[in-house]
Order: structure tokens, then sequence, then C-alpha cells
């Protein structure tokens, strides 16, 4: 019987937000590399019943551009 090498990632922190008939998960956690990274998870349930998850990968190296983003689009939404 072969057995299959996983690697899992070390979480270095969570967090979860409810709004609305949604959750979002913020998870940072250690590449293989030794690099964190974060990802943004949202899920829900359809209109059949069925949970849907959608996921971000971002990078350290790409958040000053991500935060960038989102402070000039958090002015649209006030």
């Amino acid at each position: 019987m072969q057995t299959q090498n996983v690697q899992v990632q070390e979480k270095v922190h969570s967090q979860m937000v409810k709004a609305g008939n949604k959750a979002y998960f913020f998870d940072v956690k250690k590449a293989s590399n030794g690099s964190n990274y974060l990802t943004i998870a949202e899920s829900y349930k359809n209109k059949n019943g069925e949970k849907v998850i959608n996921r971000l990968l971002l990078f350290k190296d790409h958040l000053p551009e991500f935060a960038g983003a989102l402070d000039e689009v958090k002015k649209y939404l006030q």
C-alpha cells in the first residue's frame, strides 16, 4: 500500500468574520520556504443549499499593493 505525502501548512494566525449569510476566514500560514502568506476564504450556501467556498492567496510581498487598493476603494463603500 502506497501512502501520499501531504504537507500541512502551519497556521500562524486565524480569524473568522460573520457577515450576513457569509463567513470570511483570514488565515496566516507558513509556507514550506518559511515565509508567511494569507488565505482569505468566503463560505456560504448557494440557493440549492450547497456549501460554496472561494479562496484567495496573498503573499506578503503583494500586501502593500493589496492594502493600498483596499484603502482606496473603501471610500466608495461608505
